[in-house]
């Protein structure tokens, strides 16, 4: 198993970036954005995220979400962008972990919003059970770097 830890507030810490519009829809009456839309942003990372993976690697492997946690760190409010940096921090036999930092862009207050992480199986929906990674896959995402460039 390849683990490697890192500063999820901190924006260096990311080499993938997907910028997710914020809805007006995505407020509650307090006039910020409501808790149930940061796992929704996390998720937005995550398969844009593992699309390149998979686009790079040319396999068609899949996966299945274990566990997510989401931690608030500040508001965030409409209208504006947040940006959700991903990156790998873990990688097993059947499971890996995405780590990813949250961080507003054009509200009334810029900066970290959450931080999340979120583990994944190795799995076929054929057969309905978990499934070792495939060596290319565990290989290529021990390094914890992007396989495309962005942002």
């Amino acid at each position: 198993m390849t683990e490697i830890t890192i500063d999820l507030r901190d924006p260096a810490s990311f080499f993938w970036w997907t910028d997710v519009t914020i809805r007006f829809s995505d407020q509650d009456p307090n006039a910020h954005v409501n808790n149930t839309a940061f796992p929704v942003y996390c998720e937005a990372g995550r398969v844009d995220y593992l699309k390149a993976v998979r686009t790079h690697l040319d396999i068609k492997a899949r996966s299945v979400l274990a566990s997510v946690t989401v931690d608030y760190v500040n508001q965030l409010y409409y209208p504006g962008v947040v940006c959700v940096g991903t990156r790998l921090t873990r990688v097993g036999g059947k499971s890996f972990t995405l780590s990813q930092g949250l961080f507003a862009q054009g509200t009334k207050k810029d900066g970290l919003v959450a931080t999340s992480t979120a583990v994944l199986v190795g799995f076929n929906y054929q057969e309905d059970r978990t499934l070792p990674l495939p060596d290319i896959m565990r290989d290529a995402l021990a390094d914890g770097r992007p396989l495309t460039s962005k942002g």
